[in-house]
């Protein structure tokens, strides 16, 4: 009788946790090329708060693909080729898009609000610049309403034209509400639909094999003709 008495404690333990809702606060903060992002994640007593270069990220972003670009075609140490072929995005955009569509109708969006402040040469070109931010804001804001609940009380958009100087600001403030337990359904129907994939699981072994063999078996203090322990 006590065994039942746990299980079913522990079962009542998991529904609480499963229902337990999971708050993403998204703050964006953008001005000409300088852009934040900062990330606030509740869910009961746990918080992590993180702060994002934008900026920074999308320079070393573009570092890399130069980097990458410049180098395609060499060897890599130890004689190795690069011959393992790119992740095919669409068929990767449709091993995640059950578990995404699922997350998508389980999250609700209870603010969005939305201010950018354009800027031209001229006043002619401010309000043209004002006209397609409207535009673009309420495309934005009909693709958000394909995939999330909006709820109408805590959407606010304003495109604000400055006819004093060339500029363009995005200020945006938006939360995301998701419960824990749909969150963990929709990660899990992800990693199904990529590990069912013979492509996929392929693919993740040829990566870990290419790191492995990046890594090499000497160290960095032998020679050319010398083995990991550094003898001859």
């Amino acid at each position: 009788m006590g065994w039942l008495i746990g299980a079913g404690a522990v079962l009542l333990a998991l529904a609480a946790l499963a229902l337990l809702p999971v708050r993403v606060h998204l703050t964006l903060a953008q001005a000409n090329l300088q852009a934040s992002l900062r990330v606030d994640v509740r869910a009961a007593f746990l918080r992590l708060v993180r702060e994002i270069g934008l900026s920074e990220k999308a320079a070393d972003a573009l570092e890399q693909v130069w980097h990458r670009w410049r180098e395609r075609g060499e060897p890599l140490p130890g004689g190795v080729r690069e011959s393992i072929a790119p992740m095919d995005g669409a068929r990767l955009a449709a091993m995640l898009g059950p578990g995404l569509r699922y997350l998508a109708r389980a999250t609700r969006c209870p603010r969005f609000r939305l201010r950018l402040e354009v800027g031209g040469a001229d006043a002619c070109d401010s309000a043209l610049l004002a006209g397609l931010g409207w535009s673009g804001a309420y495309i934005l804001l009909a693709q958000l309403g394909r995939w999330l609940r909006l709820e109408p009380g805590g959407v606010a958009v304003a495109v604000v034209p400055n006819f004093q100087r060339q500029l363009l600001r995005t200020d945006l403030d938006c939360i995301l509400s998701v419960r824990l337990g749909q969150a963990t359904l929709a990660v899990a129907m992800m990693l199904r639909g990529v590990m069912r994939s013979r492509e996929a699981r392929a693919w993740l072994r040829d990566t870990r094999r290419r790191k492995g063999d990046r890594s090499g078996e000497r160290t960095p203090d032998s020679g050319p003709d010398e083995d990991g322990d550094g003898k001859p």
